[in-house]
């Protein structure tokens, strides 16, 4: 892996075109995060759970309105991200 490391917890992927970034868990796991504004798709989310061997990966964005869960991909509402 050749993610840097900006605070304690979060990574940025180094590969063009992949999530927007990653939270470490204190046991290890990667949790891959894609942030969007406008309709967003699962694609890049579904690779980095993949190929990080992901449990589940979180997309935030403003056109969720709830919090909801879709197979590994949890969907969260950009303004109750922004309380997390």
């Amino acid at each position: 892996m050749k993610e840097r490391g900006i605070l304690n917890g979060i990574l940025y992927p180094a590969d063009p075109g992949s999530v927007d970034f990653l939270l470490s868990r204190a046991d290890g796991e990667i949790i891959p995060v894609e942030v969007g504004v406008g309709r967003k798709s699962k694609g890049q989310l579904k690779k980095a759970i993949k190929r990080y061997k992901s449990n589940y990966g979180i997309l935030v964005s403003k056109r969720s309105q709830i919090i909801e869960k879709e197979g590994n991909v949890i969907q969260i509402p950009l303004t109750t991200f922004s309380f997390i």
